[in-house]
């Protein structure tokens, strides 16, 4: 809770006027409620304010009309902080920052946080509350009541550090600074630093409920090159619009392509392609794919209203690449009918769909999809619904053992050199730098596996028991996500660049990290590296195929070649392995798990070591060493 200037401060409830504004600023068929925090000159927390920011929350929730909230501040400043003088009487009003702020954490709909001129104490507080913070470049943050003696009242101790990681938090906690937009974006502190209207961007983050995304794009695209006519949805006209233009650059583009052939493309006639921000006119389609981003309320609150739009026969969609597939089902009253369709950006160039039903989905509903897949003609493989599904489940292993290489002693380009001579394109930290460290990094925050969630005395590289690398955790605490910031495992030229150079930085980094936790920095030769990534993505394909998750090892040969750059010249990597031999993959594995117990995923499968015991049979009588399996395939 900070503390703003008093002079020339009006007392509570003196020159507020109304403590807090709030309106609806309405796009296309929803409406964000925009809450305003007013007590001038610097918008204190008072208790009027307090109360009114709580009235205006619960109001905004229970609201059917409104699908997401902006919260800002009078007169181009968020909030100073708390009001000093409010402190005594907090208990005896019975209102408190704290539980606001948590009341603002836990709504389902999305809330954002528009920050211009400061943000301070407890103002910052209820900005960390929010799920998305927009600042203005001139806006300024931090936590300045220590400098009184105080420490942030409201969770701020403990809302900061899973953010941005312990280290940064400590110092913006203990030194009371201010810390810049452009900093503060640096750290991850803040989404999004903009020039100017900061309070409409925030606007438009909020409304960013469904539609024309880079995904709804592709998907678009691909549906219409297949001759299927669609209804093409999104939130309000100006994403409308914008849209609706980059989806005919791309069908323009794809035309060209056809031309040169014997097909022609008609996008043109809105028989074909009818774009649109009118929910209600899919009451009549016969299937929809949904592709908001991942996150799970969100899709629940799409596909309760899809059920009561879409006629009774109508198959529902998800777009997603990791959630739960039943738990996305249970918000519709017809669960039998909702099944996964992960397609991989981008979507119309890409040629794998990734097919997911639920413990409900029928068979007429996975038929469907499947001919959805032929007609688009992509390559599409049911798999059951676990978390990461088939690919991005193999993947997981892959990538912690790359990491756990260069924790004992290899280097990161070392590593991605190895796997690139093997056939991909790319190797895994390239990848990571391309596709963000702090994706990842903020889903281990939310599992609690980093951050000031974790229990006090938790071992640095220790995690229930199991081994737990926190280099990527350290890399983003220094500001390093990869390509956006033009530095994560590599150098790049700039921020957003593309040319990955090993970084001094880093390997002195490296060094350091070992000497602190005591490793002994070893030579790990090329062998060693192939086989540990390559055998424990290939060791969780057999818990896979006996978990029933995917009907044969040919389908996560197919995803893999189809979906992840595995080399096709290897044949996909259950075909690897059946060529290179079962009881050798094995006999690697129980070397690597006897060096390195403390790691599950690299104790051999009970599959393979069952396979290996019968004989090392050819891969198509894999399984029928398997009975028992409860699955739909």
């Amino acid at each position: 809770m900070g503390v703003p200037p008093r002079r020339g401060r009006p007392g509570p409830g003196r020159g507020e006027g109304r403590a807090l504004d709030m309106a609806q600023y309405a796009r296309g068929a929803a409406a964000v409620a925009v809450i305003r925090l007013r007590n001038p000159p610097v918008n204190a927390l008072s208790l009027t304010v307090l109360q009114a920011l709580e009235d205006g929350l619960k109001r905004a929730d229970a609201d059917p009309s409104v699908k997401a909230v902006m919260i800002c501040g009078e007169n181009g400043k968020f909030s100073a902080g708390a009001d000093i003088r409010g402190f005594s009487s907090l208990k005896r009003h019975g209102i408190a920052l704290g539980p606001i702020i948590s009341l603002i954490e836990r709504s389902e709909k999305p809330v954002v946080a528009a920050i211009e001129g400061i943000a301070l104490g407890g103002g910052l507080e209820v900005a960390l509350g929010c799920h998305y913070r927009i600042a203005h470049v001139k806006a300024r943050m931090g936590f300045p009541e220590v400098t009184i003696g105080l420490l942030p009242g409201a969770e701020g101790t403990q809302r900061l550090p899973r953010l941005i990681g312990i280290p940064a938090a400590l110092d913006i906690i203990t030194t009371g600074r201010h810390i810049p937009a452009t900093e503060s974006l640096k750290l991850g502190l803040v989404d999004e630093v903009v020039e100017e209207n900061t309070v409409e961007a925030a606007i438009c983050l909020a409304n960013k409920v469904i539609g024309l995304g880079t995904m709804g794009r592709g998907i678009v695209t691909s549906l219409v090159k297949a001759n299927i006519p669609v209804v093409a949805l999104e939130q309000d006209l100006e994403y409308l619009n914008m849209g609706r233009k980059a989806v005919m650059l791309l069908l323009e583009h794809e035309a060209m392509k056809m031309e040169q052939g014997t097909q022609t493309l008609d996008f043109h006639n809105p028989a074909h392609l009818h774009f649109t921000v009118d929910f209600d006119l899919l009451y009549d389609v016969d299937l929809v794919i949904e592709a908001v981003f991942e996150n799970m309320a969100l899709k629940k609150e799409i596909f309760h209203k899809l059920s009561r739009i879409c006629k009774p026969g109508a198959f529902l969609c998800t777009n997603t690449s990791a959630l739960n597939i039943d738990e996305i089902a249970s918000a519709t009253s017809r669960p039998q009918q909702v099944i996964g369709t992960h397609f991989f950006s981008p979507a119309h160039v890409m040629r794998l769909l990734e097919i997911i039903y639920g413990h409900n989905t029928s068979p007429t509903t996975i038929a469907t999809a499947m001919q959805l897949a032929k007609v688009l003609k992509k390559v599409g493989v049911v798999v059951g619904n676990c978390f990461g599904f088939v690919g991005n489940r193999m993947m997981f292993p892959y990538v912690q053992q790359a990491v756990f290489l260069v924790e004992e002693g290899s280097r990161p380009e070392a590593v991605d050199q190895v796997l690139e001579d093997f056939g991909f394109k790319i190797g895994p930290f390239q990848m990571s730098d391309l596709a963000g460290l702090d994706v990842g990094w903020r889903s281990r925050k939310g599992q609690g596996l980093t951050g000031a969630s974790l229990p006090p005395g938790t071992p640095a590289r220790q995690r229930h028991g199991h081994r737990y690398s926190p280099l990527p955790d350290l890399l983003c605490e220094n500001g390093r996500f990869g390509q956006k910031t033009g530095k994560g495992w590599y150098q790049y030229e700039k921020a957003g660049g593309r040319t990955a150079k090993p970084d001094p930085w880093l390997h002195n980094f490296l060094s350091q990290y070992r000497d602190t936790h005591h490793i002994n920095t070893r030579f790990i030769d090329q062998e060693e590296i192939l086989e540990r990534c390559l055998f424990s993505l290939i060791n969780e394909g057999f818990d896979i195929l006996a978990e029933g998750i995917a009907s044969g090892p040919e389908h996560l040969d197919v995803i893999y070649i189809n979906g992840y750059g595995w080399p096709k010249h290897r044949g996909g990597p259950m075909f690897y392995a059946s060529t290179i031999g079962l009881p050798h993959i094995l006999a690697k594995l129980q070397k690597y798990s006897e060096a390195h117990p403390d790691v599950p995923r690299l104790q051999p499968s009970v599959l393979l070591k069952k396979l290996v015991a019968m004989g090392n049979p050819p891969l198509k009588e894999w399984m029928s060493y398997l009975s028992g399996l409860s699955n739909k395939l």
